[in-house]
């Protein structure tokens, strides 16, 4: 196809094409190698600086700053160009992560964590909207693939890799190996993607952007120190009435916005507000899968530490493979995107409530085919629901309604950590360590998760199906 009937919004060469899609990857590997080499390696590097009671605010932490800023980082992209978020914001993302390995202090080490969450927020979702406007439109979900594909190898490889470098005796090495895909898609974004700043002179929105972190701090702090602190403590049920009462100030202040941070009237676009509410649930599960799948197969099974950690092993072969045959099949036609979407909710749905059923001392067979049948609906859901929602916007809100739907991601996540933890806690208050207990909460943990996602499925089926189908 030529590029004066081309439908991607960029038009360029193939090799050039190319290149940024080869940065646009590199990007997401950088990503995902700092999100699970950080997880793997927070207990040794807590443990260097004697402060292992921080493992808590470390995680929420670095999550909080990827919440926050991927909204914002989206709208500024819109402002100035997305290859200037990327290489501004990759660049620092790479000196906050040096500084977690030289840290001196718990203080600059918990500094950098979030820095690190917050650089990555800002161009977390500068890949998938690249990809978004390099491509013609009916290739944009076979090209998202690659992404998913991606975020696999990048998020296994970064705990291998972590973990080995770690007990090579190079901690540092370990924390800093990230960033050498990162560097790499920052040069070939630098180098070769266009200069895409807006020259129309447009105001920051800089109430929304304070009323944004506000209202996510008051909510999210107090979700994650919930459990630990108490529901009934003042400092908890507080911060939550002060982080409602500003997310209605920020809906109020951006209603009123000629260019917010977050575009309300999107939540009025039903096409786009099908694929928000599906991303948010088809996250949910990832926290139970995560952390609590590991912990039932030591705690309940009885494997060791080494089976628990490959667990995941088989999902990760199929997100690795999957996702662009995926991808084709969802390019081919309109009414597959749905259908996409029900795989998406559906084959975790039922593998997470299969997980639910666990007892003592029963096959770790019992989580290892659940998670691998969960890399199915990982690799559809990789492919169906950023394009689609980048299809039914207009052109130039592609930017926030990419960012808003990793938005949704993050906080899906965030939140799912916090309720997963109290569904755990009121089975193991009374007991931490007896297996019986354990067993009900590791049990409950996947069944609310399983429970969450059947309704998406439902939804998928009864409200999403007639909106996205097309006329046959």
């Amino acid at each position: 196809m030529s590029n004066e009937h081309s439908t991607a919004l960029l038009k360029m060469s193939k090799g050039r094409k190319n290149l940024i899609q080869i940065g646009a990857i590199c990007l997401v590997i950088s990503v995902a190698c700092y999100g699970l080499a950080l997880s793997t390696l927070i207990s040794p590097i807590l443990e260097h600086h004697n402060a292992m009671e921080y493992v808590s605010l470390l995680s929420v932490l670095g999550s909080i700053g990827i919440t926050i800023m991927t909204p914002i980082g989206g709208k500024l992209g819109d402002i100035f160009g997305r290859k200037a978020i990327v290489v501004w914001g990759g660049l620092l993302c790479g000196v906050f992560g040096i500084g977690i390995a030289y840290a001196p202090n718990i203080l600059i080490l918990s500094v950098c964590r979030v820095g690190v969450g917050l650089t990555q927020g800002a161009f977390i979702a500068a890949p998938y909207i690249i990809m978004g406007v390099i491509h013609e439109k009916k290739h944009v979900p076979r090209a998202m693939g690659y992404l998913a594909m991606a975020l696999s190898v990048g998020g296994f490889g970064g705990s291998i890799i972590a973990g080995i470098l770690t007990d090579m005796g190079m901690l540092n090495v370990g924390i800093i190996f990230p960033i050498i895909p990162l560097i790499l898609g920052v040069l070939l974004i630098g180098l070769y993607y266009p200069n895409d700043k807006n020259n129309n002179k447009v105001s920051i929105d800089v109430g929304g952007i304070i009323l944004l972190i506000l209202s996510l701090v008051g909510i999210l702090f107090p979700i994650n120190f919930g459990a630990s602190m108490g529901w009934s403590h003042p400092l908890i049920w507080g911060g939550l009435l002060l982080g409602v009462l500003f997310t209605i100030a920020l809906i109020r202040w951006e209603n009123q916005m000629e260019s917010p941070i977050i575009p309300v009237k999107m939540f009025r676009h039903k096409e786009y507000l099908a694929f928000l509410i599906v991303s948010f649930i088809g996250y949910f599960y990832r926290g139970a899968m995560d952390v609590y799948s590991p912990l039932g197969a030591i705690r309940i099974m009885g494997v060791s530490t080494a089976t628990a950690g490959s667990l995941q092993l088989p999902r990760t072969i199929i997100t690795m493979v999957l996702p662009v045959l995926a991808g084709a099949w969802v390019s081919k036609n309109k009414n597959n995107i749905w259908k996409a979407l029900a795989i998406t909710t559906g084959l975790v749905a039922f593998p997470m409530l299969i997980m639910g059923m666990a007892t003592p001392g029963i096959s770790v067979l019992l989580y290892f085919i659940p998670l691998a049948i969960t890399g199915i609906a990982e690799s559809y859901r990789g492919v169906s629901i950023t394009p689609g929602a980048q299809a039914c916007v207009k052109a130039e809100d592609i930017g926030v309604g990419t960012s808003l739907i990793n938005f949704a991601n993050s906080l899906s996540g965030s939140l799912a950590a916090a309720v997963y933890g109290v569904v755990y806690n009121s089975f193991t208050i009374t007991d931490p360590s007896d297996v019986n207990l354990i067993t009900s909460g590791v049990n409950g943990v996947f069944l609310l998760a399983g429970v969450v996602s059947l309704i998406g499925f439902i939804l998928v089926i009864v409200w999403v199906r007639p909106i996205l189908k097309s006329p046959a």
